[in-house]
């Protein structure tokens, strides 16, 4: 992730079948900057991307037509079709807000890890289909 300064508690993150295209839209439309992009080693597949609309955040990656969430990235999720925003939200304690998610009937997709800076983040599909990303607002 970059290091701008976490103004937003709740991040929209699109899965887009062209992020190329997708940043030409948003720059057209909304004026939007990218801040960052992390591709896919040694492909064009793009599984993160930060770009700021006004004063907003937005995150984005390629997803597929199978449905899968992106290249590499989500292991074996898969929908009845594409997945087509995931929601990326800061919080105080991650393993607490997983485990609630865990106990209130989530999937989970990926464990709570612990990252280089110190934080965490954990990975879950609600009962509704909806992927969410928690991280730690360190």
């Amino acid at each position: 992730m970059n290091n701008l300064e976490v103004k937003q508690t709740l991040v929209p993150y699109f899965m887009v079948l062209s992020a190329p295209q997708f940043i030409e839209f948003t720059q057209k439309v909304f004026q939007a900057d990218v801040v960052t992009i992390h591709k896919l080693e040694g492909t064009e597949g793009v599984v993160h991307a930060e770009m700021k609309i006004g004063d907003s955040i937005i995150y984005f990656a390629d997803t597929s037509y199978d449905g899968s969430c992106g290249p590499g990235v989500c292991g074996d999720l898969k929908n009845d079709g594409l997945v087509p925003i995931q929601m990326f939200i800061y919080v105080e304690n991650v393993k607490e807000t997983y485990e609630k998610a865990t106990e209130a009937g989530a999937t989970s997709i990926m464990e709570v890890i612990e990252e280089e800076n110190g934080g965490h983040m954990a990975g879950f599909v609600d009962p509704f289909s909806n992927l969410w990303w928690v991280k730690s607002l360190k």
